[in-house]
Formats: C-alpha cells, structure tokens, sequence
C-alpha cells in the first residue's frame, strides 16, 4: 500500500514521506543512544529525548536566543579571546526568536523548527537532484542522504538545517538561473552558516572555465552571462565578510570572529595550525594520527577528493554543482582544523549523492539492503561517538 502511495503521489509528498521516515529512525536512534548517556555537563544520566538534543553547541545558540552577543570579547588567563556566542551566527537562533512568540521554550522550539528547516532542505535537493537525474534516482540521493552519518544534527539545535536549505536554494536558484534569487539565498546564509567563499570560488571557476571554453570555439560566454557570473562571485566574496565585520563593529576588535573561532582550536598543537592555508591538516593527522602515516592520509584524502571529480555518475551533476564541491573542498582544504565534526562540516557536499543514487539503483536489492543497514550502523556510531558525551570528550558532533 506504501509502495502505491508513493508511486503514484506527488514529488513533493514522496519527499516528505521519506523524509519523515528518516526522521523517526534518526529518533529511535537518538533515544538508544540516550539510554547510554552517564551524567555530563548538560543533562543527567539517561535523558529524555529533548534534553538530550540540547548539548554540545546547541547552548551556545540558545545563549544567542536568550541575551545575543556580549559586546566585549571574553579573554582567556593566558590573554587570547576565549570561546564566546561569536563563533556561531545569528541566521538560526533569530529564526527561532522569530516564533517566541508561542510560549514555546527553547528545548522544544529550536529542534522543531530544525527539523522543519531540513524538510525544506529535503524538498530543494530533490529538485536540484531531479534536474540532473531521472525521478527514481534523485529520491534515492535524498533519501541516501537523510541517513547517512552526520544527518541526525539536521533535529537538533544547530544551524545545520537551516544553513543546508540556504546552500540548496542557493544552488537550485543558479543552475535555474534566477540569479536575484541567489543573491537573495546568499543574503540570508551570509548570516546563518560560514562558506560563502566556497561560492565565490565557484561562480569565479565557472566564469574562467566559460570564457575558455569560449576562446577554444565551444559554446558561446555573452557579456550578460560573464556580468552575472562575475557579479554573483563580487557579492558572494562581500557577503563572506559581513558577520565578521558585524563581529568587529561590535566588539571593537577587527579579528572578532576568527579570534573566537581559534579559541575552539586552543587544546590542539600549534593553535591547530592557525589560518595557514592547509596547515591545519597535516597539524590535524600529527595530533590523532601520528608520524608519515598521518601525512600519508591527508594526501591520499585531497587524492581522493580530487579524483571523485573523474567519476561518470560526479561528472552528470554538471559544471556548476561540480564547481560548488570543488570549491568547498579547496574551501575546507585551507580554513578547517579536521577533527571528528568533519563529516557534519561535509555535509553541504550533499549534491554528491546524486552520484552515489546512481550507482546505488543498479544494485541487486540485496546489496542495496546491506548498504542502507550499513548506513544506518554508521549514523549510530556518529551518535554513540560524537552525540553522546563522555568526560573529557574529544569527539565534537
């Protein structure tokens, strides 16, 4: 009966079906991995279900719900800026003010609308996802998607919901070429969720790769094409500085946010290597890995980053969602300190499921069945690793 309904529904419902379905799974999960959970900082030993959604960084957003930003940086005994509301914008937090006027608390509110932002997200990626695969195809990506590992954050108190349906209106809106739209989706993610200079590479790669391919006889680059493009990379590089601007305007001090958001590196070597560009990785792999093996990862990663690119089924997504993961990756290649919250921080590469769905609807049912039960072990071990907490824990959602 399921089987009809969602063959003969709507996109949209189907979508949402799915959708659900993860959710509920994703809920039982939380709820076994709670029964696990000893006293810690947040909660007591095995704690309900919302109170077990409120840990980790989701306090920080609730302190940003509640009383804002202090406007004096917190300094450390040592005298460098301590962790603080700064590392984490507003664009969430305010969504959820927006409906305080419910009564609703923060506990209940903010994973509510989470998951009612990542409902979004589901329903945009599957359109971004049915303009380069058939129907079948983008439903699986989606549906790939909403359990694998990291996917349980999109119920939780994190701007991870919301920040995801910005990137997917952001790309659904280019490769429609409703480019006042984009503009428009970039305004608000410039103030939800960092990576804005992953766009700015993009829309710049995309507009050098059209001019060549131009001067090489190819398809034709008209001046409104180029002005568009070149615009969209100017304003995507603006808008990647205004919640740092904001930061220091604020607090008077011109490194606000990326101060701050060093202070989360502070108990790793080397400050977990700075903003040096790619540094953090190989500081990253000496710390949990060690010696030539860890160098011997992070090159066989970028290796491996790089050659998904040459895949078939990567390659049908297009140019431009190409271009976004690419950008992504050089993006997390020179700015991010990889530890265990990696595979949330990968999650706007969410397009490469659309390869994936590919390869995955040409599976014998047997081995598409041990390949969901294997992702769905895995989300597990994401909450029993990093959701749960256990003193000292360094091992971040």
């Amino acid at each position: 009966m399921v089987d009809r309904l969602v063959s003969s529904s709507a996109w949209w419902l189907r979508v949402l079906l799915v959708y659900v379905s993860s959710r509920a799974l994703t809920t039982a999960l939380f709820l076994i991995t709670s029964l696990t959970q000893g006293d810690n900082y947040w909660t007591k030993a095995n704690p309900g279900y919302f109170d077990f959604l409120n840990i980790w960084d989701v306090e920080w957003y609730g302190k940003i719900f509640s009383h804002g930003y202090p406007t004096v940086l917190p300094v450390a005994a040592d005298g460098s800026v301590a962790q603080s509301e700064w590392a984490f914008l507003p664009g969430f937090p305010a969504a959820v003010k927006a409906f305080a006027f419910t009564g609703i608390e923060w506990k209940f509110l903010a994973p509510f609308l989470a998951t009612a932002f990542g409902a979004g997200f589901a329903l945009v990626a599957y359109r971004i996802f049915a303009a380069k695969l058939n129907h079948y195809q983008a439903l699986w990506a989606v549906g790939l998607f909403l359990i694998s590992p990291a996917s349980p954050i999109l119920q939780t108190g994190y701007g991870e919901s919301l920040g995801l349906l910005l990137i997917a209106l952001v790309l659904f809106y280019w490769i429609s070429d409703r480019y006042w739209l984009v503009i428009l989706a970039m305004s608000a993610l410039a103030f939800t969720r960092p990576g804005l200079a992953a766009f700015a590479l993009a829309f710049g790669v995309v507009w050098v790769y059209r001019f060549a391919q131009a001067r090489m006889g190819g398809r034709g680059f008209g001046w409104i094409e180029a002005l568009k493009l070149g615009s969209l990379a100017a304003i995507a590089a603006a808008l990647n500085l205004a919640w740092p601007l904001v930061a220091a305007v604020v607090t008077g001090r011109h490194d606000a946010y990326v101060a701050t958001e060093l202070a989360w590196r502070s108990s790793y070597p080397f400050g977990g290597g700075g903003l040096t560009p790619v540094l953090p990785w190989f500081s990253s792999a000496d710390y949990f890995i060690g010696g030539d093996l860890g160098r011997i990862v992070v090159v066989l990663a970028i290796l491996a980053a790089i050659g998904l690119f040459f895949v078939p089924q990567v390659r049908q997504l297009g140019l431009d969602l190409n271009a976004f993961v690419a950008a992504y990756f050089a993006y997390l290649l020179i700015f991010f300190f990889p530890q265990s919250s990696i595979l949330r921080i990968l999650m706007p590469t969410f397009v490469l499921y659309g390869g994936l769905a590919q390869a995955f609807v040409k599976w014998p049912r047997g081995w598409r069945i041990f390949a969901i039960v294997i992702l769905v072990l895995l989300q597990l071990g994401w909450l029993l690793t990093c959701w749960r907490y256990q003193a000292p824990d360094f091992t971040p959602p």
